[in-house]
This record gives structure tokens, C-alpha cells and sequence, in this order.
């Protein structure tokens, strides 16, 4: 899974704990220490999500965060829970 889905998924796992995912802010180290892509298809990710809705961004003065949207944690849920029955199979 080398497309923008997997980005999710990643921030999916980061976040997922969280007693509030949706406000959870992910910072874009956490992101890239996790996938073995470059930073700048990560980047393209992340902005390809943020446009389907799924993540939104947040301007700091020095950083952008990553925060998941309710969207994003059905989607990210979803392809879980089907990649899990799939490999049940």
C-alpha cells in the first residue's frame, strides 16, 4: 500500500489511542519515522488527504500538525478492519 492511504494509516496509528484522536497533533516526525518514504511523497500525501478531507492542517509559527478528522478515523478504521478480514480468509 504505497499511496496517500498509507499516510493515513500511519497517522491512524499514531493517533488512535488517544482519548480524543481528532484533536491528537500530529507533528510530521512521528509521520515519517514510520513510513520508508521520502518526506516529499509523504508530503504529497498528507496534502492529497487533507484535500479528500481526512486530515486537517494546522499552521504553527515554526511547524504544521496533523490532525486527523472523523472522516479520516472511519476511513482508516474501515481499511483496518478490511485488511484484517482479508487476511482472515
Amino acid at each position: 500500500m504505497d499511496n496517500h492511504y498509507s499516510t493515513l494509516q500511519t497517522i491512524y496509528s499514531i493517533v488512535k489511542e488517544d482519548n480524543d484522536p481528532t484533536s491528537y497533533p500530529c507533528k510530521p516526525a512521528q509521520i515519517i519515522v514510520r513510513q520508508f518514504l521520502p518526506w516529499d511523497t509523504i508530503l504529497s500525501h498528507i496534502m492529497q488527504l487533507h484535500e479528500e478531507g481526512l486530515v486537517r492542517l494546522q499552521q504553527l509559527e515554526r511547524a504544521t500538525l496533523v490532525h486527523i478528522t472523523q472522516e479520516g478515523l472511519l476511513r482508516a478504521n474501515s481499511q483496518t478492519t478490511q485488511a484484517v478480514t482479508s487476511s482472515i480468509k
